[in-house]
Parts: structure tokens; C-alpha cells; sequence
């Protein structure tokens, strides 16, 4: 590849990239003015990774979805329906969930086309359960019964604990 075709294809991806990560569309209809919102999510004092949070308006209001998933420092970057960063200001509950499958009953065959070993595989899971477990203490995990409460009245951060650490059987 010549040294200008190397620059031509790096430039159209670097066009891309900026066109891709600016807001290519305008914000639809209703769509509510948001300000930043980071929550960090701890469990016994230590950062809880991989939960999603959820903010569910005090009011009852279901219009828009405020949620995101804690990094490995359980931080959690608040975005409006994915697609604004932010929320917008009001007061509201914050649900917390973090869950695991035990698939460890749950082996496939190694060789994917032995079709007979992949149909005993099939017929012997097929009435099998998976064992899901909540991580989190079931009292954070619903709006209606959640403690934890924030209002959001400008540049929002702040920490919120959920608690002991658990592992609940989910009803099936």
C-alpha cells in the first residue's frame, strides 16, 4: 500500500470516527435537557463492578430511561436512553441489580458438528434450569422498596452502598 493511500484510508477513518461521535441527529421530540450524573456503587465499601443502575423519577413518571452499568471502579456514567449523557434535574430512587447464570451444568459438546452428542447435549438441558443469583441485597433492586434516593439539581456525583454481600436465587 503506497504511502498515500495509507494516509487517504486514515483520514476517511478518522472522518468517521468525529462524524460518529458527534450528536448526528437532533435531540427528538420532548426529549428532556439532562445535566452529568456519575454514581459510584460500592458493596461492603469496595466498588461493585458490572451493576446496572437505574433511576426511576420519585413521581412515578416512566417517560425515559436514566441507567448505566458500573466500570471496575463502580462507577456508573448516568446516560438518558443511551443517548444523552446525563439525566435530567428531579428526584429519584435508584435501583441497583448485578446478577450471575451457573452454567457450570452446562457444557456442550466440544466438537459443535458431532450432531448426535450436540442432540443429547439439547435433550439433556432442555427441562434443566439455570441457576440465576441476585448480588445484591433484593431491597435495592426495586424501585418500590429501594433506600437509596438522589436529587439531581445540577452537576451531579455521589456514592450510594448497597449493602452486605449476597447471593440470592432468583425465582424462575
Amino acid at each position: 500500500m503506497s504511502d498515500n493511500t495509507f494516509y487517504t484510508y486514515l483520514t476517511a477513518l478518522s472522518l468517521i470516527f468525529l462524524v460518529g461521535c458527534s450528536e448526528s441527529s437532533p435531540k427528538p421530540e420532548g426529549f428532556p435537557d439532562t445535566v452529568s450524573c456519575v454514581l459510584t456503587i460500592t458493596q461492603e465499601g469496595a466498588p461493585l463492578a458490572d451493576a446496572m443502575v437505574s433511576l426511576v423519577p420519585a413521581d412515578g413518571a416512566k417517560d425515559w430511561l436514566f441507567s448505566a452499568t458500573t466500570d471496575a471502579s463502580g462507577n456508573a456514567k448516568i446516560f438518558t436512553y443511551g443517548r444523552q449523557e446525563g439525566a435530567p434535574k428531579g428526584k429519584y430512587k435508584v435501583v441497583v441489580t448485578k446478577t450471575e447464570t451457573d452454567q457450570s451444568r452446562f457444557t456442550p459438546p466440544a466438537d459443535e458438528n458431532d450432531t448426535a452428542a450436540m442432540d443429547r447435549y439439547m435433550q439433556s438441558t432442555a427441562n434443566e434450569r439455570l441457576n440465576s443469583y441476585t448480588l445484591v441485597e433484593s431491597v435495592y433492586t426495586n424501585a418500590e422498596t429501594t433506600t437509596l434516593e438522589l436529587e439531581i439539581t445540577g452537576r451531579t456525583t455521589q456514592t450510594f452502598d448497597v449493602g452486605k454481600k449476597v447471593r440470592e436465587v432468583l425465582p424462575q
